[in-house]
Formats: structure tokens, C-alpha cells, sequence
């Protein structure tokens, strides 16, 4: 059960008790002084109540004000970014104390120096035998 909902049964049983009773106060006089302290406790538990549905419309105000508030600070605070970068320059160290990061180029990784690739000879194997050039056949005279 919500707070509220226990607030709202407490109220309305706490009520009815303390309007009966005094109804039937001549027959109950020793319910008067309990009665008188639960019906200010009564009346003090409904103003509680009141003031906290007024805080939470006052604190849902607030929250959607703080909203508007963030929202149109961070656009404000970009055009001042801008400004001032447009006046320094994106790359002026100046930007820096106004609380703006200024435009670094980065730093260029060395290239690493290519070693020659490591002089491998090739495996020993039997030499290739040698291309015949072509020649033209010599005839040998043939005997008579």
C-alpha cells in the first residue's frame, strides 16, 4: 500500500472515530483527552499532506526549470566556444585558460625503418646443365 494511500485510510478512519465519539461523549468521558490529541494529530497529518503535494508540484517546477536552465546553458556555452575559437584561432594555446581545447595536430609515428630482408641463399641443388646453342650441322664429306 502507497503512503498516500495509507495517509488518505488513516485520515478518513481517524475522522469518522473522533466524530463519533463525540457524539457519544457523555457516555465516554474518558475518551476526551485521547480524542482531542488524535484530531489535532489529524489535522496536522491533512496539513502534511497538503504541503507535501505542494513541494512535489513545486519540485517538478524546479526539475523542469533546471531542464530549460541545462539545456539552454550548453547551447550558450557552445556559442562562446565558437566565438572564441573564431577570434584566438582553433590552434591558438590562449583557448586553453579560457577552458576550450585548441586544435593539435598529432604527433607523426616514426616510420620504422625497414631492415633489408635478410640475404638468404638459395639451397644448394645440382648445377643446371648448360643450354646447347644451335649451331648448324657441319657435313662431313661423304667418301666416294
Amino acid at each position: 500500500m502507497s503512503k498516500s494511500d495509507l495517509n488518505a485510510k488513516d485520515l478518513k478512519e481517524w475522522g469518522q472515530m473522533s466524530t463519533s465519539i463525540a457524539a457519544n461523549a457523555p457516555d465516554l468521558p474518558q475518551t476526551e483527552i485521547p480524542r482531542a490529541a488524535l484530531e489535532k494529530l489529524t489535522e496536522e497529518l491533512r496539513k502534511l499532506v497538503n504541503d507535501q503535494k505542494l513541494h512535489q508540484s513545486t519540485k517538478q517546477q524546479i526539475s523542469q526549470r533546471m531542464k530549460v536552465i541545462h539545456s539552454e546553458g550548453a547551447k550558450l556555452a557552445t556559442v562562446l566556444r565558437f566565438l572564441v575559437k573564431q577570434h584566438y584561432g582553433n590552434r591558438n594555446d590562449k583557448l586553453v585558460e579560457l577552458g576550450v581545447q585548441p586544435l593539435r595536430s598529432r604527433a607523426r609515428k616514426a616510420a620504422p625503418a625497414v631492415a633489408p630482408p635478410p640475404v638468404t641463399h638459395p639451397p644448394a641443388t645440382a648445377p643446371t646443365p648448360a643450354v646447347p646453342t644451335t649451331t648448324t650441322p657441319t657435313t662431313t664429306p661423304t667418301p666416294k
